[in-house]
């Protein structure tokens, strides 16, 4: 059994993922919810919102309540759920949105083919039957997030 002070901390590489996948959306106004599904049918999801200008890369306004539940619950994926996933949709304007998805595997979001992303919105998990597309909403493949480092600006 591995040494439980040499592991990372389940929150710091939370955060990290969290910035990560700022870096990978860019700039705009994004809402990612972080969803997860226990093996005994548990679920629990999580949102947050961040607005990252174009000039301001290091800079973003989040709602610190949205974040700190966000990581958390992504914090707890890879200890207590057997499924987890992130979408976060980019406002590009009022009316239209990019949609992109990930899974996390073991923590870290790892990026889902825009198929997927599609499937995962236009079904309905309690029928399985196909729903209609959300007008003006671009589905799209996850964008690879940079790999996890030492540490974090969160």
């Amino acid at each position: 059994m591995p040494d439980p002070t040499t592991l990372p901390d389940p929150f710091d590489t939370a955060a990290q993922a969290f910035e990560a996948l700022l870096d990978a959306l860019g700039p705009g106004r994004h809402h990612l919810v972080c969803s997860a599904h226990s093996a005994l049918g548990s679920f629990a999801s999580a949102s947050a919102t961040v607005e990252r200008t174009p000039g301001d890369q290091d800079q973003a306004n989040a709602d610190y309540e949205g974040w700190l539940m966000f990581c958390h619950l992504l914090a707890q994926t890879s200890i207590a759920f057997r499924d987890a996933a992130i979408f976060a949709r980019t406002y590009t304007t009022d009316s239209a949105s990019v949609l992109r998805g990930w899974s996390v595997i073991e923590g870290w979001p790892q990026p889902m083919a825009a198929a997927d992303v599609f499937a995962a919105y236009c079904t309905d998990l309690a029928t399985g039957d196909p729903i209609p597309p959300e007008p003006g909403t671009d589905y799209q493949a996850g964008t690879p997030p940079p790999t996890a480092s030492g540490g974090s600006s969160c």
